[in-house]
């Protein structure tokens, strides 16, 4: 494959837990497991022997090379699940990333994000993305954006947590993620988009892979897109044709996986702590054209 002209950098998204306090109806953080092995993150030497090799072999340019995407620093993106349920075990994983030669990033929904978190986890990261689907409360109960004891995200909390992220690291890049669905897609956001001022706001059309009945049309999609014209400049807009295949992920047992064009659910190889991140890579898809065509088509990239 013809390498990029500009560099690109590899991202490997860890979804270490599938755990969550919100309980999204369209959340495709649900994978098939095998209940004798113990997610990871239960064992922080696991963690920093995960982004060990995943440094190890991200940083390669043998491999970078081969995929085309060589040139730029690889990034560990964290997340879930709801990543900061382990803070501990998020925070271990960045400082190792920043160790092996990664950048570090998190996507968080934002509820368990406060002040002292935001100070001690800033100075590790180079992003942080926030997801936030609705700006109303009857749309995020609705959709399921609500903790068992019916607590919101707190915008006015979430608004001071951002003032505390920017002053503890001036460059951080804030990214705003939006799923739009059968619930939110006629919803306006721009009042999250002000409170947020994200560097990149990723618009991303919910994968029918566990609840079919959250899909939206054709129509629909545009129509929240168009919607939100005023923001085009700072717009990624992935439809579900863009995310097969284009992503490299991983997830809670450290096992590489990827969407599957042919049936809903995903694809996964054997688990990396134990054949290696070389094996481990060659055992899924992996579309590189279409992941490089997110820079080519100046839309920011991967997550």
């Amino acid at each position: 494959m013809t390498q990029s002209p500009n560099p690109v950098p590899v991202v490997v998204n860890w979804h270490l837990t599938e755990a969550c306090n919100f309980s999204c109806r369209y959340c495709y953080a649900h994978w098939e497991r095998a209940e004798s092995v113990k997610d990871l993150v239960r064992e922080e030497h696991h963690v920093r022997a995960l982004v060990q090799e995943l440094g190890r072999f991200f940083r390669s340019g043998g491999v970078a090379q081969q995929f085309g995407l060589s040139g730029a620093q690889p990034r560990l993106n964290i997340a879930g699940g709801e990543p900061l349920l382990f803070s501990s075990a998020v925070q271990a994983a960045a400082q190792q990333a920043r160790r092996v030669g990664l950048r570090a990033s998190i996507i968080t929904n934002g509820s368990l994000l406060t002040e002292d978190l935001c100070d001690s986890l800033a100075p590790h990261l180079d992003m942080l993305g926030i997801s936030i689907d609705s700006g109303q409360s009857s749309n995020n109960k609705l959709i399921g954006r609500v903790d068992s004891q019916g607590r919101l995200l707190d915008f006015e909390a979430l608004g001071r947590n951002f003032e505390v992220l920017r002053h503890r690291n001036p460059s951080l890049m804030v990214k705003l993620n939006t799923v739009v669905n059968r619930l939110n897609w006629q919803d306006d956001l721009s009042s999250v988009v002000d409170l947020v001022r994200p560097g990149k706001w990723k618009i991303l059309r919910a994968l029918p892979v566990i609840d079919q009945s959250s899909t939206v049309t054709d129509d629909q999609f545009q129509a929240f897109v168009s919607r939100h014209s005023a923001f085009r400049s700072i717009s990624v807009v992935e439809d579900n044709q863009d995310m097969l295949e284009s992503y490299i992920m991983v997830d809670p047992q450290g096992r590489f996986f990827q969407n599957s064009p042919c049936s809903a659910g995903y694809q996964y190889s054997e688990p990396i702590l134990d054949v290696g991140a070389e094996r481990a890579f060659e055992q899924v898809n992996f579309n590189a054209s279409r992941f490089l065509s997110r820079y080519t088509n100046d839309s920011g990239g991967a997550a």
